[in-house]
C-alpha cells in the first residue's frame, strides 16, 4: 500500500472531486484551506492577502501499489486540462496500517 498526498489550489476542487468520483475513489482524507509557502515567495507575502491569495487543498489517498500510476495520470491530465497557479503536487510514501 502507498499513501498519496496530493496538494492543489482550492479553485480546482470541483474538477478534482469529479475526477475522483469518476474513478470510483470514495475514501480519502481531505484538508481544506491549507496554506504553504514556496521558496520563491516574497517574505512580505501574508496568507489571504493581495500578494498571497491562494489557498490549497491537501488530500490523502490510501491506494494499492498498482493504483499509484493511475491516480498520478489522472492528476497529469487535470494539470493539462485545468492549469492553475500553484499547480498540482503529488507525493507518494509507503504506508502501513497499524490499527
Amino acid at each position: 500500500m502507498k499513501m498519496m498526498m496530493i496538494v492543489f489550489a482550492e479553485t480546482v476542487d470541483q474538477e478534482v472531486m469529479e475526477v475522483l468520483a469518476g474513478a470510483g475513489i470514495k475514501k480519502y482524507i481531505k484538508m481544506e484551506r491549507v496554506i504553504g509557502r514556496s521558496p520563491d515567495e516574497e517574505n512580505l507575502a501574508q496568507e489571504g492577502s493581495l500578494y498571497w491569495p491562494e489557498k490549497y487543498t491537501l488530500m490523502m489517498l490510501a491506494v494499492k501499489d498498482e493504483e499509484v500510476s493511475t491516480v498520478t495520470d489522472m492528476f497529469r491530465k487535470l494539470k493539462k486540462e485545468h492549469p492553475v497557479k500553484g499547480g498540482y503536487h503529488v507525493f507518494v510514501v509507503p504506508m502501513e496500517q497499524l490499527l
